[in-house]
């Protein structure tokens, strides 16, 4: 599948299947914001270009706008809907407590993810960076 590789003022280069790589003026490309990496589908009309999105392709801007999410809903929701599995303590970066609390929180009848959420509550996780929203990159990945 071609992949835009480079955007230059008015210039798009993509690179195509076969490692070729063409150049389309922007005007060629049929959707907004294109994006170094988008995956993209060309037509050769004549001697002009049409450059469509690929089907079944979309950035992490389409699933979360402007790549920013409230810290403290992020942080609850995590904590409430999947604390009990560990899965709060794993996007934290806590891996050793994220397996103990998934093997063992039955153990304690739910009191571990409930003072979790409580703590959850009371603040937000890695708020050492005093902001209050967590960014994401353009690959949906969480910035530090």
């Amino acid at each position: 599948m071609a992949e835009i590789i480079d955007i230059q003022n008015d210039k798009v280069k993509i690179g195509q299947d076969d490692g070729s790589v063409i150049t389309v003026p922007i005007s060629a490309i049929k959707f907004e914001n294109p994006k170094i990496g988008d995956k993209v589908k060309v037509y050769k009309d004549g001697k002009s270009y049409i450059v469509n999105k690929a089907a079944g392709t979309f950035s992490s801007e389409d699933l979360i706008g402007d790549h920013k999410v409230n810290k403290h809903l992020f942080v609850w929701a995590f904590t409430f809907f999947l604390g009990g599995f560990g899965v709060d303590r794993f996007i934290r970066g806590q891996i050793g407590l994220g397996v103990c609390k998934l093997l063992f929180s039955w153990v304690t009848l739910g009191i571990w993810p409930l003072v979790d959420f409580i703590i959850a509550l009371v603040k937000a996780y890695g708020s050492d960076n005093n902001s209050e929203m967590l960014e994401f990159d353009e690959n949906g990945n969480y910035m530090e």
